[in-house]
């Protein structure tokens, strides 16, 4: 087959309110992928390009398994579903909101690609156009008539392995040219359709239920200090659960009335599912109550603190060391915290901004006499609530949802509440693997991991409980 040269245009761009930012960049990533179908290396990876799957649908909408050959030919002719064969790829792009982890799709037998705007906007911010192009072409391929495998989604079939071939040869077409650009030009395209893979053959969830959702399982664990008064430098000391024997011999302030201080000392970030990659951006909810759980009553006086946070995978989030969160908060005999983590999507900051505009206006936040009651302080932890319903319109954003009873003396198998450091983790890391107490240890304010049996550390949150009495009473 003697080579062609093949065109891209760009026959319609539709974009909300779009400006010339978002035109140019359309076009630069259409000029890009021109240059990409027409590399000897594209035509020399496709021509050998092992695919699990690669049917192609005939004028009368058959299935037909089909060779590389006819990739190429399909391609280079520019040959959309029944259409005539003209040597120009034709682009119609709408770009809408869709929903989250979907980079976009196409409804055959309409042209028109529709790419979702989150990703759009992620990728001009970012100055990569080749993920965009890479993109375009993928989709492209379902307008030719291409089409995964009974609609499911595989891998390593025709559309994905032709857009990471696509990355490939973009990027070798950009470091050539005096305007070098960054090696990991194209890599958003690469994680967006991964991550994809990996949420479409996980446990299915419904989206609306956020109780349902890619919520992870937490485990609250205790620091055993070993009859040390304190951590000593450089060693390494076990990590129990909360509701062992062995917090039950540590001493607790004898009077009716006590006085609560909670600091926050670490957060640290294995993996949240931000199909976006790089730097994490997130937000912790933490409530407090001092609701007997064994009652019906509904708590009048639960508080909310939000904490924000960026951090990279595998590391702790700056900001939090010693960072207190509850002061001064009486109780008798029960304290309930619950602790909500949302991964914040780039598209909601002006949410957040506006909950920490409410949390931050209070002043008394840090000497908090909770059942004496604040009524506005609860009335920005039912703001917060309605405001933070924009994280839950997707269903993995809301990772952590828990509410630990800790009681001075528990039932069988509750959780203790003393002076002291708690640890709260997720009970799988990032590699799926299986976490437990016996698995970890805390040396230097930072959890370790004791032995072989897991390779990485799981999301966890160190705090420091301390309890003195009062002499207040709450009447």
């Amino acid at each position: 087959m003697s080579k062609l040269t093949t065109n891209v245009a760009l026959d319609q761009f539709t974009y909300p309110g779009s400006t010339a930012q978002q035109t140019e960049f359309a076009e630069k990533s259409v000029s890009l992928l021109a240059e990409i179908i027409n590399h000897k290396k594209f035509l020399s990876a496709i021509s050998t390009a092992k695919f699990s799957h690669c049917v192609l649908l005939d004028e009368h909408g058959r299935a037909q398994e089909v060779g590389n050959e006819k990739v190429i030919e399909v391609i280079q002719t520019g040959k959309e579903w029944k259409s005539t064969a003209d040597g120009i790829v034709n682009l119609s792009i709408n770009v809408e909101e869709l929903k989250r982890r979907v980079v976009g799709v196409v409804y055959p037998p309409s042209p028109m690609i529709n790419t979702n705007k989150l990703f759009f906007d992620y990728w001009l911010t970012s100055g990569d156009s080749l993920s965009l192009a890479a993109h375009w072409l993928h989709e492209w391929l379902h307008v030719a008539g291409f089409h995964h495998k009974g609609g499911a989604v595989d891998v390593n079939d025709l559309n994905y392995v032709v857009g990471k071939i696509a990355v490939e040869v973009g990027r070798s077409i950009l470091k050539s040219t005096a305007d070098k650009k960054s090696p990991n030009i194209g890599q958003g395209y690469l994680d967006a359709i991964n991550n994809y893979f990996e949420t479409v053959n996980a446990p299915s969830f419904v989206e609306s239920d956020l109780d349902k959702s890619a919520q992870s399982s937490l485990q609250l664990a205790f620091l055993d200090l070993g009859g040390d008064s304190w951590q000593e430098q450089g060693k390494q000391y076990t990590i129990i659960p909360a509701s062992s024997g062995k917090l039950r011999s540590l001493p607790v302030p004898e009077s009716a009335v006590k006085a609560l201080k909670v600091d926050v000392l670490a957060f640290y970030n294995d993996h949240l599912p931000d199909f976006l990659g790089g730097t994490k951006e997130g937000l912790f909810k933490v409530s407090i109550n001092t609701l007997d759980p064994n009652s019906t009553a509904v708590s009048k006086n639960e508080v909310t603190v939000a904490i924000d946070f960026k951090v990279k995978d595998g590391n702790y989030a700056p900001g939090f060391l010693h960072k207190g969160i509850f002061k001064n908060v009486l109780f008798t005999d029960f304290v309930n915290l619950k602790f909500d983590l949302f991964e914040v999507d780039k598209d909601v900051d002006v949410y957040y901004d506006k909950v920490k505009k409410v949390i931050d206006s209070v002043p008394e936040m840090r000497t908090l006499d909770i059942l004496n009651g604040i009524p506005y302080l609860n009335l920005a932890t039912k703001l917060f609530d309605g405001i933070i319903k924009a994280f839950g319109k997707n269903a993995d954003d809301h990772i952590w949802n828990e509410m630990p009873s800790l009681d001075i003396a528990p039932l069988l198998g509750g959780a203790f509440l003393r002076d002291g450091i708690y640890v709260i983790f997720e009970e799988r890391n990032s590699k799926k693997e299986k976490v437990t107490t016996e698995d970890l240890q805390l040396k230097d304010k930072e959890l370790v991991i004791n032995g072989k049996k897991i390779t990485r550390l799981p999301n966890h949150l160190i705090l420091s409980v301390g309890i003195s009495a009062s002499s207040k009473s709450l009447s």
